[in-house]
């Protein structure tokens, strides 16, 4: 820790707006999307997304499953906010906003079925992995003493709603389990965290539109689940920035590192591990690294 003139500790503290999506493609895969942004930086990355709705005169709200099938025509304006928002992430945003998705193998043999009675239960305990690991990652590099988390979580998804007998506390077990994780970290770089949950509408929130498409694009990379040609041309943003991340740095185009993470669990020792399989394959005339037809 470092000291003032004075010889008395100095904190390094700071404050982010941790935007929270989630998605079950498939049988297989359950993806938790977190998408962190400096609390001191949130009014630039509003404005800097709504700039593209004012180019377009597109208010309404942006989900990547909803998306129209073409770029152009006057019904495509969705499209082409979408379009742009990867595309400003790309080129700079990213400088600003951090994106990191956990792909779930439920198919994985080291997958524990048992200890998951309710979809609620898995969806609970890997945003709370999700989040660790993404302070971990993301963060990192700060070397925080504290970090204060405002964990925004869609309101028409995340609602707590009664299961049979089974009440999902998602709202109370991922403050305090996040709280709990910081405190039992063995990392003497993982901060002290201070953490409170609100959902919130997605309709009336960018941010979280954005980490919806960004997770809707990952997950098209992932399972390849649409022939939509808009949704396939963001999916190949994705298949590129990965690749891009697997080369060495020096070697490396987009400047995502740490900025954009895709990782899964568990792997056949019931570890997590960053070599995830792609099955939307593109030729840009590179090696395909990692991919599947399956």
């Amino acid at each position: 820790m470092q000291r003032n003139l004075w010889g008395q500790p100095i904190r390094r503290t700071a404050e982010y707006h941790v935007f929270h999506d989630e998605s079950m493609p498939n049988k297989r895969w359950l993806l938790i999307g977190l998408l962190f942004v400096q609390t001191q930086h949130l009014n630039e990355v509003q404005a800097a997304l709504q700039d593209f709705r004012m180019q377009e005169d597109y208010s309404g709200e942006i989900h990547f499953s909803d998306l129209p099938k073409n770029f152009d025509g006057c019904w495509s304006a969705k499209a082409r906010v979408a379009q742009e928002w990867m595309r400003c992430f790309e080129k700079g945003l990213s400088d600003r906003v951090f994106f990191s998705t956990l792909a779930v193998d439920r198919h994985s043999p080291r997958y524990e079925h048992k200890r998951f009675a309710r979809d609620f239960h898995a969806y609970n305990r890997f945003t709370a992995m999700a989040l660790k690991a993404g302070i971990a990652w993301h963060l990192g590099p700060q070397n925080l003493d504290d970090l204060i988390v405002h964990f925004i979580s869609d309101a028409k998804d995340r609602a707590t709603r009664p299961d049979r007998d089974l009440t999902d506390n998602f709202e109370q077990y991922l403050p305090s389990r996040a709280e709990l994780d910081s405190l039992l970290s063995q990392s003497p770089s993982y901060p002290f965290l201070n953490m409170d949950l609100e959902l919130r509408d997605s309709a009336k929130e960018d941010l979280l539109q954005l980490c919806d498409l960004l997770l809707g694009a990952t997950q098209m990379a992932l399972v390849a689940g649409s022939s939509r040609p808009t949704k396939r041309e963001l999916g190949e943003m994705i298949v590129r920035w990965y690749r891009d991340l697997q080369q060495p740095p020096w070697q490396q185009k987009f400047g995502l590192h740490r900025k954009f993470n895709l990782w899964a669990f568990p792997d056949q020792n019931g570890s997590p591990y960053n070599k995830v399989k792609l099955a939307l394959n593109i030729d840009d005339g590179q090696l395909s690294l990692f991919t599947d037809s399956s």
